[in-house]
């Protein structure tokens, strides 16, 4: 059977839920930060990164990665 593809509109990103359902099946680690519905910053983590340590660490490697300008698109 084949597999079926979700296409996403080129504003997709505009959405949490469609960035996250992107993500799905793609990590075997993840550590998500954000602002919730009522403003306040939220952090979750898979069990995974349960050290204090690994979660710093994964936070800085992103830091570098975006002020190196890995992470920036076509629009930026």
């Amino acid at each position: 059977m084949s597999e079926v593809v979700k296409f996403y509109p080129q504003n997709a990103a505009d959405s949490p839920d469609n960035v996250l359902e992107q993500a799905i099946g793609v990590y075997d680690q993840v550590l998500i930060l954000g602002w919730d519905k009522d403003g306040n910053f939220d952090g979750r983590a898979s069990p995974a990164l349960k050290d204090r340590s690994d979660v710093l660490w994964l936070v800085e490697v992103f830091k570098t990665k975006l002020m190196n300008g890995d992470f920036c698109s076509d629009e930026d």
